[in-house]
C-alpha cells in the first residue's frame, strides 16, 4: 500500500510504499501517485518554492518539506491532496492519505 502524508498547513508530504496494484511496470495506481507527486514537486519548484526533497525509489519513498511558506505551493499541495484522495477512495486497498496535524 502506498500511504501519502500531509503535515500541517500543507507544507510537507511524505509519500510511502508500493501500492501493490499490479506488478513492478504494470502498476497503474503505483504510476498515477507517482505522476501526480512529480508533477507537483515540479509546479512548486516552477513557483519559485524552495523545499526540501529526499527520495529513495527502491523503498517507494519521497520526503516534501518547504524551507519557508510559500502559499501557491500550500495551495499545489490541497490540490495534490484532493486528488489522492480520490484516487484513494477509487483504489482504497492500495493508497490511504493522511491529514496530519503535527509536523
Amino acid at each position: 500500500m502506498t500511504t501519502v502524508t500531509f503535515y500541517e498547513r500543507f507544507r510537507s508530504v511524505t509519500v510511502s510504499g508500493h501500492s501493490g496494484y499490479a506488478e513492478e511496470g504494470s502498476d497503474i495506481v503505483c504510476a498515477s501517485v507517482s505522476s501526480m507527486v512529480i508533477y507537483f514537486c515540479n509546479a512548486a519548484e516552477a513557483l519559485g518554492a524552495e523545499a526540501k526533497i529526499r527520495t529513495d525509489e527502491k523503498e517507494g519513498f519521497l520526503f516534501w518539506e518547504l524551507a519557508s511558506p510559500h502559499p501557491e505551493a500550500e495551495t499545489l499541495a490541497r490540490v495534490l491532496y484532493a486528488e489522492l484522495r480520490e484516487l484513494g477512495t477509487q483504489y482504497p486497498q492500495y493508497v490511504r492519505v493522511i491529514k496530519s496535524e503535527r509536523e
